[in-house]
């Protein structure tokens, strides 16, 4: 009966010792759940638990698949350089005569002095008027976040004197090209973000600019967006494309005839924004000082945060952004 009494006794213990361990087990872990979530909450500490790596892992790979939207930038400061970009490959050749054996490229560049990388946005300049005339669009355009490249044509800018010629067109679209391979791999154009590139022009540039991204032998599949100024409706091949457009003319333009964006508009399958600007003209909206002037820069950087940069409420928002004004009317497809 003793060594029964006894060994009911040892059992007792075991089981009395064991309950204690348990609830002792319990706290920590409770304790040990609440230090690991205020580890995580503090991104510059490391967790003091470990967790199976199947746990932790969605929250890590949404985070990396989604990079948080930055807000619009404006207003930066904005330095001025040029770039002498020569493209040895190819002649200059105005109506059969070769007036030299390489195309020169004078370049202006207008680039945030703020640190960082930026898009990169390729200005191309209208006929019978150099890239200087358009200083003060590039230089705002600019200071909303982009390196903006604004080359010379030689034979459209009546400064170069080699004689005008629209029939240079397609060439200007190869111009674009060989602007955007040449700052991407000098390195004093440092700032300029890889991948996110975009084209805009105005008059004849507006041309080039819709050569670049939707005629069949000129488009450069690197421009993320297109953003097009009083363009003459497209008389070439246009190839399947998703690149979005921002359509601008005014419909008082003395120049080219409002009906010619209206005719682009109807030729693309693109996603497309055509932004008509009531009662402007031909270039005093992006030369400056129009009514209209602070609209045309709104709509060109709202488009390109939007479409290039990732800035901004998105895409989502952008007609509502762009018909804001009593200026305009607004037209969207795609």
């Amino acid at each position: 009966m003793q060594r029964k009494f006894l060994v009911r006794r040892v059992v007792a213990s075991v089981v009395v010792l064991g309950l204690l361990g348990l609830v002792a087990w319990l706290v920590l872990s409770g304790g040990s759940k609440g230090s690991t979530t205020a580890s995580h909450g503090d991104r510059g500490g490391a967790s003091t638990t470990t967790r199976p790596p199947a746990a932790a892992a969605p929250a890590t790979t949404g985070t990396q698949a989604r990079p948080a939207v930055q807000p619009p930038l404006r207003g930066l400061a904005v330095n001025m350089a040029e770039f002498p970009l020569v493209d040895t490959t190819r002649k200059l050749v105005n109506g059969g005569a070769v007036l030299a054996s390489q195309r020169s490229l004078p370049t202006y560049v207008w680039t945030p002095t703020s640190p960082g990388a930026y898009p990169l946005v390729v200005f191309v300049h209208g006929y019978n008027i150099g890239p200087l005339q358009y200083q003060r669009f590039c230089s705002t355009l600019a200071s909303s976040g982009y390196v903006v490249a604004a080359p010379s044509f030689p034979l459209e800018d009546p400064s170069r004197g080699n004689g005008l010629n629209r029939a240079d067109l397609p060439n200007e679209a190869i111009d674009v090209a060989f602007v955007i391979t040449s700052l991407e791999a000098n390195t004093s154009a440092n700032k300029i973000q890889p991948g996110r590139i975009a084209v805009v022009g105005h008059s004849d540039g507006a041309d080039v600019a819709l050569l670049v991204g939707y005629e069949q032998g000129t488009v450069d599949s690197r421009a993320l967006a297109i953003v097009s100024d009083a363009p003459d409706p497209i008389t070439s091949t246009i190839v399947p494309s998703n690149v979005p457009l921002l359509l601008i003319q005014g419909t008082a333009d003395s120049i080219v005839p409002y009906s010619s964006s209206q005719t682009v508009y109807n030729q693309l399958a693109v996603p497309t924004y055509y932004v008509s600007l009531l009662g402007a003209d031909h270039l005093p909206p992006i030369a400056g000082g129009a009514e209209w002037t602070p609209v045309l820069d709104a709509s060109v950087a709202e488009f390109l945060d939007a479409t290039v940069a990732n800035r901004g409420p998105g895409t989502a928002s952008l007609a509502g952004e762009l018909g804001a004004s009593p200026l305009v009317r607004l037209e969207t497809k795609g």
